[in-house]
């Protein structure tokens, strides 16, 4: 070949380079820190994944991320407030069952027993922006959220590796490391939970496993012989799991052994919520049910299907219980609010999209009680709490596959269309945050900080001195 064809030919090649150099470069938010949703990890199928088919996809996980910046509020946060009027003021409080109060912890998925997702006190400031003190990348998707308490996280990946992260310096005091190969099939697709010096793991396979908080050891392991995607909720001494065999189930915290059975008339993938005396949860056939917490006798059960506005979802989103009412959305994208003393349907709202992440619930102080929950459609949505009127919503740019959080002033959701973690003004209903790794339900808090689970990369913020 001649120079002179050479030299075009290289100085071609030097571009193409140069292009893809910086489409490798990570994308940075504010603080400094690289997103973690481009990676093998990120990019590869999961086989759970969809969810039954509604996991991201990898068109989505591969997506590129635009370029927003956080701007502050403002903003500051009193004492989290009751939920409702003197009579419901429970609402807001953990179970006179339970023995420890969750306040400035999130011991499971939703933080309290009535899976409310909402943290607005006891916090001086926990308002947008903020900066990233540290991260820790656990190399394999993080489905939930980690379980809280006593300064300590406790996060679990797909693969059941655990971790326990000191959150005042991100030191890892512990891991178990189920599976040291990165790859095939998960192993687990539930939120820990944690209660009275355990962390509760349930697994995909069955083995719902009780660990040493302190040393990580297993205290007990007990097989439930069915398929686990429900997240464990502890009351007192007493845990309640779903499973796919059609099962709620009690179990004893102590040793595992089993306190009662309530065989339902389908498989049971959401998780259970709790409030007075009562265990609420929705099952893949449209049926959402009320349990004698104590007992697990049938209180009261509907069929959404028979209801308007018809349909036949099936509820992968777990109950919240406030204001009277229970929430939870069907997987078509329903919306429903039960009376939570006679299960009649008071209202529903259809989102347009699939859902499978919970509805947040909280009467932020200024605003009226609201239900925030997100659609495939990429809608996040501010529904009125008392008859389901749209108040707002607002597009994130991509699919939200989970859960909304509300903390402070803010609501916070993801997606992995977009690979970022956002949050909303819930007065001005104006994006605040912006954090360039995505996740299913990734924001968090323990009152001090906030965290963030992103794909496979679990980081600590707090807020940006001279902001306020």
């Amino acid at each position: 070949m001649r120079r002179s064809s050479v030299l075009p030919l290289l100085a071609g090649l030097l571009i193409v380079g140069i292009v893809i150099v910086l489409i490798a470069v990570p994308v940075f938010g504010r603080g400094g820190h690289s997103d973690d949703s481009g990676s093998s990890a990120a990019k590869s199928t999961d086989p759970v994944a969809k969810r039954e088919a509604h996991s991201p996809t990898i068109a989505e996980a591969n997506a590129e991320p635009a370029h927003r910046t956080t701007a502050p509020t403002g903003k500051t946060v009193g004492h989290e407030p009751e939920l409702s009027k003197r009579v419901e003021g429970a609402e807001s409080k953990p179970s006179e069952l339970g023995d420890e109060t969750p306040t400035a912890s999130w011991p499971f998925f939703g933080r309290l027993p009535q899976r409310t997702h909402y943290l607005g006190g006891p916090i001086a400031d926990l308002d947008p922006p903020f900066k990233v003190l540290w991260h820790i990348n656990t190399h394999a998707l993080i489905e939930f959220p980690p379980a809280i308490s006593g300064g300590v996280a406790y996060l679990v990946n797909k693969y059941g590796n655990v971790y326990a992260v000191r959150l005042e310096d991100k030191k890892i005091l512990w891991t178990r490391i189920v599976r040291k190969r990165l790859h095939g099939a998960p192993i687990d697709v539930t939120g820990p939970a944690y209660y009275g010096g355990r962390v509760f793991i349930a697994e995909i396979g069955g083995a719902l496993i009780a660990l040493n908080a302190k040393t990580g050891k297993v205290d007990w392991r007990r097989n439930l012989h069915a398929h686990l995607e429900s997240s464990p909720l502890i009351v007192g001494k007493t845990l309640y799991i779903g499973t796919d065999s059609k099962q709620v189930l009690a179990i004893d915290t102590a040793d595992g052994h089993k306190i009662w059975e309530y065989k339902a008339t389908a498989a049971i993938k959401a998780s259970p919520s709790f409030h007075q005396g009562r265990i609420y949860v929705g099952n893949y056939q449209s049926g959402m049910l009320a349990l004698s917490a104590k007992t697990g006798k049938l209180v009261w059960q509907t069929n959404t299907s028979t209801q308007a506005p018809g349909g036949k979802g099936g509820f992968y989103s777990s109950p919240a219980i406030a204001f009277g009412h229970v929430y939870a959305a069907r997987n078509d994208g329903v919306v429903f609010a039960f009376d939570r003393g006679s299960g009649k349907v008071a209202w529903s709202f259809p989102t347009g999209g699939a859902v499978y992440g919970s509805p947040a619930v909280a009467k932020v102080p200024g605003t009226p009680a609201t239900v925030y929950i997100g659609s495939e459609n990429g809608r996040l949505f501010a529904l009125s709490a008392h008859d389901g009127h749209e108040r707002w919503h607002q597009d994130v740019g991509g699919p939200i596959p989970g859960t909304a959080s509300v903390i402070g002033n803010t609501v916070f959701s993801s997606s992995f269309k977009t690979r970022e973690s956002v949050g909303y003004d819930v007065h001005t209903h104006k994006r605040d945050f912006t954090l360039h790794s995505a996740g299913y339900s990734p924001v968090v808090s323990d009152g001090h900080r906030l965290y963030v689970a992103g794909y496979y990369t679990f980081y600590g913020l707090e807020e940006l001195p001279g902001t306020k």
